[in-house]
């Protein structure tokens, strides 16, 4: 569980004061080395109030990253997959158009021989 936070209203107060002095140019070394000490105080507050969020982020961007390069694999192996069902298709037709000449020169032998034309299969 988080420790309660160490700034307060007094702190609060106390730093705007140092803060004028300081704008002022009126900051004398006590009160620079308190204000240092005040801002360093609030640098810790910071921290502990946002370290679980910053880790939280951290973890989630972190599985994003893990996700966004297995999604980035599938998409590059079902590229790859497209690619060579495309591929299969133009052989398949390139056969085909293959098979459909060689059928149209048999039926014309077969007109030749025969005097007519082959009937088709039932």
């Amino acid at each position: 569980m988080l420790e309660p936070m160490r700034w307060s209203d007094d702190k609060s107060t106390r730093f705007q004061a140092l803060r004028e002095q300081e704008a002022r140019g009126a900051l004398s070394p006590a009160g620079r080395a308190e204000l240092d000490a005040l801002l360093a105080d609030l640098d810790a507050d910071e921290a502990e109030v946002l370290g679980p969020a910053t880790q939280r982020l951290r973890a989630e961007t972190e599985a994003m990253a893990k996700e966004t390069e297995s999604l980035e694999a599938k998409a590059r192996e079902l590229l790859r997959i497209a690619e060579e069902e495309e591929r299969l298709l133009a052989d398949a037709r390139s056969t085909l158009e293959r098979l459909r000449k060689r059928s149209a020169a048999l039926a014309e032998d077969y007109l030749r021989v025969m005097g007519h034309e082959l009937a088709p299969a039932r």
